[in-house]
């Protein structure tokens, strides 16, 4: 996996906006707990971390198992930021280099949703990890209900694959979840 010199991975135009995706780090901290605290309600139902999410120190600590992640090659957990305001959150998970194959996950604050943003940042994340981390597979899951994720999924060249009930344990539950799949041969318009 690429090391980076600097935190942004990417960065491009949306819209009007200026749009970086960049590596996670300390000094994001109050912002995103911030954030995260902001749009408590909207991401309880899909991400039960939210719930451990509850002071600055759990902000702090899970930053620190990020960047751990990331120098192990595991995880690359970045923000979202619009205009250098952090607006929500992008990642790698369960990267495999072996097998070139990862994870992704996402979710952005109320007030840029629906907006064609969440598409363009994971399009664009996509084209990285394929073009510049020479993964040949990302999945995406979702929850079936989870129309927004499956809409974005679909939008950005994700196959459905699978659908499985009750595939993952999340905190104290069980969950159905639903299986996307993009290759890199699908697209390749990388900048």
């Amino acid at each position: 996996m690429e090391v980076l010199m600097m935190n942004v991975i990417t960065q491009f135009k949306h819209q009007d906006d200026n749009i970086k995706i960049s590596l996670i780090d300390m000094s994001m901290a109050a912002e995103v707990f911030d954030l995260v605290q902001a749009n408590e309600a909207i991401l309880r139902p899909w991400f039960p971390w939210v719930n451990s999410m509850k002071t600055m120190e759990d902000e702090t600590a899970f930053i620190e198992y990020a960047q751990i992640r990331y120098q192990q090659q595991k995880e690359m957990v970045c923000t979202i930021m619009v205009n250098e305001r952090i607006v929500g959150m992008i990642d790698l998970h369960n990267i495999n280099l072996s097998t070139r194959t990862a994870e992704i996950g996402y979710w952005l604050s109320v007030n840029f949703q629906h907006r064609g943003l969440m598409q363009a940042c994971v399009d664009e994340f996509c084209n990285y990890s394929f073009h510049r981390l020479g993964l040949n597979e990302i999945k995406l899951l979702s929850r079936p209900n989870n129309q927004a994720s499956r809409n974005v999924a679909k939008r950005c060249h994700f196959v459905l694959k699978a659908e499985i009930p009750v595939v993952r344990k999340i905190g104290d539950y069980d969950h159905d979840f639903v299986i996307y799949s993009r290759r890199s041969d699908l697209k390749a318009d990388y900048r």
